[in-house]
């Protein structure tokens, strides 16, 4: 089975890359990813320039921005996935996004990311998701001419998009309306919405 490069490693010994047009977030991914302890960190500010430094030099793990020029982060995770991408197709990939959108979620998973990480994290939290994806078992599946994470259909039906909450009283603000009573849970709003006539 081809698993992942990073599964069974330890921490210490992980090359991560780490690809943001946005410098001041890549010196405190940096940052982070140096306090938890991690082996080696590479920083990339331009995802064509990061992807031709890991062909040569191949990472352990690779997380990038979801939104980049010219490739955005699902677009540069699906480039590498290619099967003619040699040791670069199983590197795990991480997508950062501070909207982590359903859309967003299933086209990285789509693309073959592990993970979507919706910014700001902690520390604490990058650690946890890290060790969960080094102990991740789940190998690759060559679909066409691309890799993708075994299971991937079968996660994203497990991902349900919640309704969006919409006050009874028009022109009634969203805090004012939940003010009186409990927050209305996404199963009460579904059932409202499907009760209502046409």
């Amino acid at each position: 089975m081809l698993y992942h490069r990073a599964f069974g490693r330890d921490l210490d010994t992980l090359v991560v890359a780490v690809i943001d047009n946005r410098r001041p977030l890549l010196s405190l991914m940096r940052g982070m990813l140096a306090a938890i302890g991690t082996g080696r960190v590479e920083t990339y500010a331009s995802p064509a320039e990061a992807f031709s430094a890991m062909a040569e030099d191949t990472p352990d793990l690779v997380i990038a921005a979801s939104s980049m020029q010219p490739l955005t982060g699902p677009q540069l995770v699906r480039t590498m996935r290619r099967s003619q991408s040699g040791p670069l197709a199983l590197v795990p990939a991480m997508i950062m996004s501070a909207r982590a959108n359903p859309a967003l979620v299933e086209e990285s998973l789509r693309a073959g990311a592990h993970q979507v990480l919706v910014l700001p994290i902690s520390a604490s939290t990058l650690y946890r998701r890290i060790d969960w994806l080094i102990n991740d078992d789940r190998p690759f599946e060559l679909k066409g001419e691309h890799y993708v994470v075994a299971g991937l259909e079968e996660r994203l039906s497990l991902s349900v998009q919640r309704p969006i909450y919409v006050p009874d009283e028009p022109g009634l603000p969203l805090s004012a309306a939940a003010s009186d009573e409990e927050p209305a849970s996404s199963f009460d709003i579904a059932r409202k919405a499907r009760a209502a006539p046409n």
